[in-house]
């Protein structure tokens, strides 16, 4: 019982100086605010995984057990979830206006058609970014598992997969 409620005052504390740091990237980082209602909603942003008690983490955070576990699980659910979003699109409010309809139309259809592809699943940016920490690398491309990007002159070198923010 210590353990869980320890755990769980280290994930809020984390999500207060994540929110601190990261301020102006609100639509990425809205899950670390308020969890989303579904997982689904994470499927294409490659930095966050929520789990079933809503607790949100960075991937770079777990390690490549658990990421290959999150992958097995989305994976699994490729079809329901294409015809979740599928309805999700059609089901919407459309918008008014010759552009703004033209815009929302030419997008439904490009997802439409991206969920109709067998694998589509695979090619989304939160199983890409899966993909790479499965391999032991960031879960973004040009990133260090801090979350900095990696340029010349930052010295990366105490940064190791599984580290928390503190």
């Amino acid at each position: 019982m210590g353990s869980a409620y320890l755990d769980r005052g280290l994930a809020e504390r984390r999500a207060r100086l994540e929110e601190q740091q990261f301020d102006g990237d609100f639509e990425i980082l809205r899950g670390r605010r308020q969890p989303v209602d579904h997982w689904t909603d994470l499927l294409f942003q490659s930095t966050w995984w929520q789990d079933a008690e809503r607790d949100i983490w960075r991937l770079d955070e777990l390690d490549e057990m658990r990421c290959s576990r999150i992958y097995g699980f989305v994976a699994r659910r490729e079809d329901e979830t294409g015809t979740l979003l599928a309805w999700e699109a059609t089901r919407g409010p459309v918008p008014s206006g010759d552009v703004a309809f033209d815009a929302y139309d030419r997008g439904q259809g490009q997802l439409l058609e991206m969920v109709s592809e067998r694998g589509w699943i695979h090619r989304t940016d939160l199983m890409v970014a899966l993909q790479r920490r499965m391999r032991g690398l960031p879960a973004e491309e040009g990133t260090c598992f801090c979350g900095y990007p990696v340029v010349e002159g930052w010295d990366h070198s105490a940064c190791r997969a599984g580290m928390e923010i503190a």
